[in-house]
């Protein structure tokens, strides 16, 4: 258990940084008129995946239906020697021996993998059938949905998808009790903005408040984890002060108690949990327990806080209303993170809006008003 209560005290700073990992990770999404759609992933990787020839599987995940091609990472000291002044900024797979002797050669100060970058691409029929397949998100499940609206001289469509967690259970304590809805939204996903006219102390005094909170909630949470583990190996407590039906029934009284709420702050060899449960219990019989490495808590947060990419998409036509992503004048970027569902219900929804002309529509409607207007006169000449 004194592993566990070291790792207590990360749990906030890893709330809090989950969105910056992976930085290089992406995925992108190309929405057509006709409702076919292209997903591309960018992520990294090693020069074996990227030696195999491209008529092998890469994975269990991504077959040889997915099309693959490799590049170095912007801002590596390594370069492929070519003939040509213009490199190519992707090249083809399977990465040839030359190519990876060079790279070894011209970059030895960082890991070759550190600066690999695959990138697999598949083309669907329907953005559904897309979603089906999934990658880079252990855990999660996605759903999407394209509307089409005709408004005869335009089409508007609407991409929405949705990213849900589909792991094991994570947080029993629920965040609410701790922040309002707007609040955990807000620092979760950035939206709503409740920064409008705050000073610079304002924001300051804001967040440090909401910061105090989550950290509370994240102490409960652990707390509740460690709780429920001894609770689950209760026989191997010697003499317990308490039946398991009752330390069971007063584990949502301890969590919320001032001592289980500053976890973070204890030592790390536990004694804090150690201290709540000896005034509470006036004995030291789970101290055996809080002491054991192998009970092996939190096995669902590894998997939610982990998925963390950024997700790039591009609409047919002009872009009307991006949601919560930023626009660039060709691609929509947003950011997904596994903490970013833990406001929604484990949820987290992109969803952009564009606007397709129909060109033949002006056409067909100026020459029914050129004929209209033809025949009018045509007929007050006869």
């Amino acid at each position: 258990m004194k592993t566990n209560i070291r790792i207590i005290a990360m749990m906030t700073l890893v709330l809090l940084m989950a969105s910056c990992k992976n930085k290089d990770a992406r995925m992108l999404t190309v929405i057509n008129e006709d409702g076919t759609c292209t997903r591309e992933y960018t992520f990294h990787t090693n020069e074996q995946k990227l030696m195999l020839p491209q008529e092998e599987d890469f994975d269990s995940l991504i077959d040889k239906s997915w099309e693959r091609t490799w590049s170095v990472i912007e801002g590596s000291k390594a370069e492929i020697p070519s003939s040509g002044n213009n490199l190519p900024a992707r090249y083809p797979v399977p990465m040839t021996e030359a190519q990876y002797d060079s790279l070894q050669a011209l970059d030895y100060s960082r890991h070759l993998p550190d600066f690999l970058i695959a990138h697999v691409k598949k083309e669907f029929e329907t953005v559904q059938d897309m979603s089906d397949q999934l990658l880079m998100a252990n855990g999660f499940k996605a759903t999407s949905t394209l509307e089409k609206r005709f408004k005869w001289f335009y089409t508007d469509y609407t991409f929405t998808e949705t990213f849900a967690y589909d792991g094991p259970s994570v947080f029993p304590v629920p965040l609410d009790r701790f922040l309002s809805a707007d609040t955990a939204s807000f620092w979760f996903t950035g939206q709503p903005d409740l920064t409008r006219n705050l000073s610079g102390a304002e924001l300051k005094e804001m967040l440090d408040k909401i910061e105090e909170k989550v950290s509370q909630w994240t102490d409960a949470n652990w707390f509740t984890e460690i709780y429920t583990t001894i609770a689950d190996n209760y026989d191997k407590v010697q003499n317990p002060p308490v039946g398991k039906e009752e330390f069971v029934r007063l584990c949502d009284s301890l969590a919320m108690h001032p001592e289980a709420l500053k976890l973070s702050m204890n030592e790390s060899d536990g004694k804090g949990i150690e201290k709540l449960f000896g005034q509470r219990f006036n004995t030291d019989a789970y101290n055996q327990l809080l002491e054991n490495d192998s009970l092996g808590l939190g096995q669902g947060y590894e998997q939610l806080l982990s998925f963390s990419t950024n997700y790039d998409l591009v609409m047919p036509g002009k872009v009307l209303d991006t949601g919560m992503g930023e626009y660039d004048g060709n691609i929509i970027h947003y950011r997904l993170s596994g903490d970013r569902t833990i406001p929604n219900d484990y949820k987290y929804s992109i969803s952009a809006t564009s606007r397709v002309t129909n060109v033949w529509a002006f056409v067909v409607t100026f020459l029914v008003i050129a004929l209209a207007i033809g025949s009018f006169f045509l007929r007050r000449r006869t």
